[in-house]
């Protein structure tokens, strides 16, 4: 069991260090190749809107079939896709290559999700989704840096075969030491999707992940725009994600990372809804890196309450038979979030409105706050 925990850390590191690698590179490879700017949008876009229907079905099929074969299916795709992204000639080539490598991505995390669900003990579920989520946030801290490292130095190529080797070598370790291939219990209920829908805590934990995402997605397309009015280097700029995510890792490498174990899932996404949305407003009155960077670190600590215990819930309230479907849910919830925060961002900053995408984007995690709040003495 410990080996196979090992093996889907290290197999959600991978996944998500490929996506974040690809973050800051994808746009300026797009118009290397010819593309227009709103060209470039679609391809950027083609991507994560492939990833979300990607995961509902990746979640049936890993009910259906088990974890390991959608794991090392998604993780060979990816791969194959990151190696085609070093031949392609055109911007036409590119949107189908992308497209390919988001089905292919969609496939890695219900089935990593799910296998950690299995897998926890119900005592500790805080703490091992907490484990998760420092795999997720490692990666999102290094996986920008180090690519525009990569890229400066030896080009795009460089770093799309090197994440294809990343995950051709994890897809090796699954194929050869993942035991968790698994016969998923029968449920009472012959509809998974059914079962999954019928949770209303179930809709907590993915209400709390469409949240979040679309708070992140407004703070991927404004923190950069602001902090370039400001005067602020790229590097600072991306000093303040990475501030986020150093805080979500150290916050879930602590004991504190046990605290949904102890007091309870409902409450402790609520006290990570609440930090993000009290960060998301007092970035609407910063104009100095350093307070900005201490409340981005504030945003990384609601982050580091939030995700072990809404990961959790999912453990939580579905069984082996439909874990996968609430898994591929739940992830595709962070797609979802994450197009239309972003797809919400561009166009309140452009609308004489006054309401700052901020403001909205506080509103909206304050508003899964109380709804989370509403669950907390409902009794299934």
């Amino acid at each position: 069991m410990r080996i196979d925990f090992i093996i889907i850390s290290l197999a959600t590191f991978a996944a998500f260090f490929d996506t974040h690698a690809l973050f800051p590179l994808m746009s300026p490879y797009a118009r290397s190749l010819g593309a227009s700017l709103s060209l470039v949008g679609i391809i950027v876009g083609v991507y994560s809107a492939v990833n979300l229907l990607g995961n509902l079905g990746a979640g049936f099929w890993t009910d259906r079939v088990g974890r390991k074969t959608p794991l090392l299916m998604g993780l060979s795709v990816a791969g194959l896709s990151l190696l085609v992204y070093s031949i392609v000639r055109g911007p036409a080539e590119l949107i189908v290559v992308r497209i390919l490598h988001g089905i292919g991505a969609a496939l890695i995390s219900p089935a990593s999700l799910a296998s950690l669900g299995d897998m926890a003990d119900p005592r500790q579920r805080g703490r091992t989704m907490a484990l998760y989520g420092i795999a997720f946030g490692t990666a999102g801290l290094l996986g920008p840096p180090l690519s525009g490292l990569v890229r400066d130095r030896w080009g795009y190529d460089a770093v799309f075969i090197g994440l294809a080797v990343l995950m051709f070598a994890v897809a090796l370790v699954v194929l050869t030491l993942f035991r968790g291939q698994f016969a998923p219990r029968q449920s009472s209920d012959r509809s998974p999707l059914r079962a999954v829908l019928r949770r209303q805590r179930l809709w907590v934990s993915f209400a709390s992940a469409f949240c979040w995402t679309f708070a992140l997605g407004t703070l991927l397309v404004l923190l950069p725009l602001i902090g370039r009015d400001l005067g602020f280097s790229s590097a600072r700029v991306g000093m303040l994600f990475g501030a986020f995510a150093l805080a979500a890792i150290l916050l879930q490498a602590s004991p504190l990372s046990h605290l949904s174990d102890r007091r309870g899932r409902l409450p402790v996404i609520v006290l990570g809804l609440v930090l993000i949305a009290a960060s998301l407003l007092i970035l609407t009155v910063l104009r100095q890196w350093g307070p900005m960077m201490g409340t981005m670190f504030l945003y990384g600590v609601g982050f580091g309450f939030l995700f072990p215990a809404m990961s959790a819930l999912i453990a939580d309230e579905a069984d082996a038979s439909s874990r996968g479907v609430a898994s591929g849910i739940f992830t595709a919830m962070f797609s979802l979030g994450i197009v239309v925060g972003t797809a919400t961002a561009g166009w309140l900053a452009e609308q004489p409105i006054g309401l700052h995408p901020f403001v909205l984007a506080a509103l909206v995690v304050a508003g899964g706050a109380l709804w989370a709040i509403a669950h907390i003495r409902w009794k299934p």
